[in-house]
């Protein structure tokens, strides 16, 4: 589901009138698709595409925190 936090990220980084520095220039496009096809996936990947969202907006600084109980050394 395309949320309106990730909608609005992909048309910040795909705006050619935006000025973006050179190592985020590389990859926007690339940044705007990732965000598009996460959000496609539904589940946790939507969940962590629009809180990615959220801070290419400036919507949202803080972030969810996601534990997949998975081992931590």
């Amino acid at each position: 589901m395309l949320t309106r936090a990730i909608d609005e990220a992909v048309e910040l980084l795909r705006d050619p009138n935006l000025v973006w520095s050179s190592d985020l220039q590389d990859i926007r496009e690339n940044l705007a698709q990732l965000l598009l096809a996460s959000a496609a996936q539904g589940n946790i990947m939507e969940s962590i595409a629009d809180n990615l969202a959220k801070k290419i907006t400036y919507a949202d600084t803080t972030a969810t925190v996601y534990d997949l109980k998975l081992e931590k050394r």
